[in-house]
C-alpha cells in the first residue's frame, strides 16, 4: 500500500499528500502586509529557521540557480499570514507545494504588545516553533550524494491535533533575559528569567515565584506553598 503521510492544517482541516523530496525553501523577502523587504527582520528570521531545520533557503527575489529554476517543484514555498484584530497581532506560517497546495499549517501566534516589531517577533517565532518536529529528514541516497539529483528526502510526520497528544505542552518565546511559556492559544502560562546557570531560571506562575530548572527526566517548576516544597514537571519545547 502506497504510504500517505496526514497532514494535519491546525485549527483549519486536514490535509493529506504522497511523501516528496525536498531539499530547497523558498521564502518571501518581503510579506504582503508589510511595508518593506525583511521589516523587523521577519524575513531573516524565517529563512534562518529552515536553514536551521537542514534546507537550503532563498528569498523568492533571488536568482535561482539553473537546476531549481528549471524544477521549481523541487522546493516548498513558505508564507506568512497575518489575520490582526484589535490590540492583537496574529500570524499563521503555511507551507505550500509548487501548486499552491497547503502542505502545513503553524498554530497561530498571537499577541498584545504594543510594538509592532515586539509583537510580530513574538507570533514568527511562535509559529516557527510549533513547526520543529513537524519535519523529519532522511537521506534516501544509498551512498554519498554525487548527483544534483540526489537530495535529503523530507516527510511530514503523521500527527495529531496538539489537545490530543499532550494538553498541557508548553512553547517558549526568547524575550528579554529569558522566555515567555505559552499554551497553544498563545497564553502565557510561565515567565522564566535567565541565571548564571544554563538550566536554571527564576521562574513566575501568575503570582508564584520560584525556579524553573532541568533534572534528568525533565524540566520542573519549584516553589514553597505553606512551607512545603512543590515541584511541577513541565512538558516545554524551547
Amino acid at each position: 500500500m502506497k504510504k500517505i503521510s496526514l497532514i494535519i492544517v491546525l485549527l483549519v482541516s486536514f490535509f493529506s499528500f504522497s511523501q516528496e523530496k525536498y531539499e530547497y525553501v523558498i521564502v518571501p523577502s518581503k510579506f504582503d502586509f508589510l511595508k518593506e523587504a525583511d521589516q523587523y527582520n521577519l524575513n531573516s528570521l524565517m529563512k534562518s529557521f529552515f536553514e536551521t531545520e537542514g534546507f537550503t533557503v532563498y528569498y523568492d527575489t533571488d536568482e535561482l540557480p539553473e537546476y531549481l529554476a528549471n524544477n521549481r517543484c523541487k522546493a516548498f514555498f513558505v508564507d506568512a499570514i497575518e489575520s490582526n484584530k484589535l490590540f492583537t497581532t496574529n500570524v499563521v506560517v503555511q507551507i505550500k507545494d509548487c501548486q499552491n497546495k497547503v502542505l502545513l499549517e503553524s498554530f497561530k501566534g498571537s499577541s498584545r504588545e504594543k510594538s509592532l516589531k515586539v509583537a510580530y517577533n513574538e507570533v514568527f517565532r511562535f509559529a516557527l516553533t510549533s513547526l520543529k518536529g513537524q519535519l523529519n529528514f532522511k537521506n534516501k541516497a544509498e551512498s554519498k550524494p554525487t548527483q544534483i539529483e540526489d537530495v535529503i528526502a523530507v516527510e511530514v510526520i503523521p500527527a495529531t491535533p496538539q489537545k490530543t497528544t499532550n494538553p498541557n505542552q508548553l512553547f517558549a518565546i526568547p524575550i528579554e533575559n529569558g522566555y515567555k511559556l505559552v499554551d497553544e492559544e498563545p497564553k502565557v502560562i510561565y515567565l522564566i528569567q535567565s541565571t548564571s546557570m544554563n538550566d536554571v531560571f527564576i521562574g513566575k506562575k501568575g503570582e508564584i515565584q520560584g525556579t524553573f530548572l532541568k533534572k534528568i527526566n525533565g524540566w520542573y517548576f519549584e516553589y514553597y506553598q505553606d512551607g512545603k516544597l512543590i515541584s511541577e514537571k513541565v512538558s516545554v519545547k524551547f
